[in-house]
């Protein structure tokens, strides 16, 4: 259950994140889990929660970041996947 409420909460900050909206990416909720970063038909990455923190995976590669809050999953977001 923590899983679903706390990939929910990331999904809702990062479609709430003006800088993120206006650059057309927006995130979408994975099955059975995770939230993925889209622009248009692209999948950019998706932000998973596990073992208590957010990792981001990037194509089929392993976590390429980790990071413990919201707060900074929306930023690395913001300046890594939101070009």
């Amino acid at each position: 259950m923590a899983t679903a409420i706390m990939e929910a909460q990331l999904r809702d900050a990062l479609n709430t994140d003006r800088d993120l909206t206006a650059r057309g990416a927006r995130a979408a909720e994975r099955q059975p889990s995770g939230v993925a970063i889209e622009r248009g038909q692209n999948v950019l990455g998706i932000w998973h929660w596990r073992g208590g923190q957010f990792e981001l995976h990037v194509g089929r590669t392993g976590p390429v970041a980790t990071v413990e809050t919201v707060a900074e999953a929306v930023r690395y977001t913001r300046e890594q996947l939101g070009t």
